[in-house]
């Protein structure tokens, strides 16, 4: 019998032992339900059950308690990992480089992957040219640049979540994960992925959005307007989309990502039509006559408001009226926010009674896309803000939008 090398101990290898020792390359004793390495480390041994098998070391970054609100991410809107006592960078790889995406998913991130491309992919538009692009250009962007394939996960794994309400904490552990990877990695990678690869940046920043609107807010997790006095990190996130598109120039409208631009385009045709103008001034004639009356002595003042009260007039000729022929995109009422002055935008941070109500008005709207999983409840949400701040005695302008948004005009308590 061979003897065994001096300094070495001779045991019995392990050939069924769980994947937690097999990974940490040492010996599992087999102990059921959960073996006595990983009861003394704290994680969650592969042999209590299938759901915790992952073939990656994110399995014990997976298996560990993961807080789903706190004062971080109650603050600037971007989710961050949460302490987990080891080093992030041992769970997960180092994305700062534009290389290919290190193969090192785990067996549910491939889930969420399938989970995309057979079915969250469909629900971010109506045009199938465009469901075309989030299915089959997203992905692969994501294999390019890792922290957009961190951001569709994140945003499937949130729709997977609503999708299997038995597995609601997982896909939000994993959705919280993955988003605060994302946006962790994308830092360094703004001004290369600007100038070089704006379809790229285009894309993280549309999912990024989405995710901010989907996130859960019985958490805690509040989607706010304004912020001491700024406006909150969703709104930033939707006006920065334009930041986006100019600097990705002619290059980012006709290459990958042309099918969303030629929707984009013939939504922005239709808002800009007379007819849309004409369609929403009824809706609006009530606050351009209080508009006059409150900024009589302020013609500043009033330019202002009035051209914020012209762009919502178009969106809710388009958003609220009889017989519509086809159902609303997200662009279609977003691209207020898009179009609305910093000026205005100022005064709806600094809680001015006009500001408000033009953006409860606004709110209405929103209701119309809430078809849309990643918006449900939004405007509902965005009201009770509203409620708060506004004076009691201007309150009577949110009638009309509260009875558009849930059908009466009972107050949000």
């Amino acid at each position: 019998m061979d003897k065994v090398p001096p300094g070495r101990r001779s045991h019995r290898k392990s050939r069924s032992g769980c994947l937690q020792c097999k990974k940490r390359k040492v010996k599992c004793d087999e102990s059921q339900p959960r073996c006595r390495n990983c009861e003394k480390h704290g994680v969650v041994c592969s042999f209590a059950g299938p759901s915790t098998v992952l073939s990656t070391p994110q399995a014990d970054l997976a298996n560990s308690p993961v807080p789903l609100s706190g004062p971080d991410s109650a603050g600037a809107g971007i989710l961050r990992a949460p302490a987990l006592g080891i080093s992030q960078a041992r769970v997960l790889p180092s994305l700062s480089s534009l290389g290919p995406f290190p193969s090192t998913l785990a067996v549910f991130d491939l889930e969420l992957l399938h989970h995309w491309t057979t079915s969250t992919c469909y629900t971010l538009s109506r045009s199938p040219a465009v469901q075309t692009v989030w299915c089959t250009e997203a992905p692969r962007i994501g294999f390019e640049t890792p922290p957009v394939l961190h951001t569709l996960l994140a945003l499937s794994a949130l729709h997977l979540a609503r999708c299997d309400e038995s597995r609601r904490a997982t896909c939000l552990a994993h959705a919280q994960i993955h988003h605060s990877t994302a946006v962790r990695e994308i830092i360094p990678l703004v001004s290369p992925l600007a100038r070089d690869n704006g379809a790229a940046l285009f894309i993280f920043s549309s999912l990024t959005c989405m995710f901010s609107c989907a996130k859960p807010s019985e958490e805690g997790d509040f989607l706010v307007l304004f912020e001491r006095g700024n406006l909150s990190e969703w709104a930033r996130l939707f006006r920065g989309t334009t930041t986006v598109i100019r600097t990705g120039g002619e290059d980012l409208r006709t290459g990958r990502l042309a099918p969303i631009f030629s929707n984009g385009s013939y939504l922005a045709a239709a808002h800009r039509s007379p007819h849309a103008l004409e369609q929403g001034k009824p809706h609006v004639w009530e606050l351009q006559q209080m508009i006059w009356k409150e900024c009589a002595a302020d013609p500043s003042l009033r330019v202002i408001y009035q051209e914020a009260l012209d762009e919502l007039a178009r969106t809710l000729g388009l958003a609220i009226r009889p017989g519509i022929m086809r159902r609303l995109e997200s662009a279609d009422v977003f691209r207020w926010l898009l179009d609305v002055s910093d000026e205005y935008l100022n005064l709806l941070c600094q809680e001015a009674p006009i500001a408000l109500i033009i953006f409860a008005h606004w709110c209405a709207s929103i209701r119309q896309i809430e078809w849309m999983w990643w918006m449900e409840g939004l405007s509902s949400r965005l009201m009770t803000q509203l409620y708060s701040v506004l004076d009691p005695k201007y309150r009577d302008w949110l009638l009309w939008p509260q009875e558009i948004i849930n059908g009466s005009h009972e107050q949000p308590s």
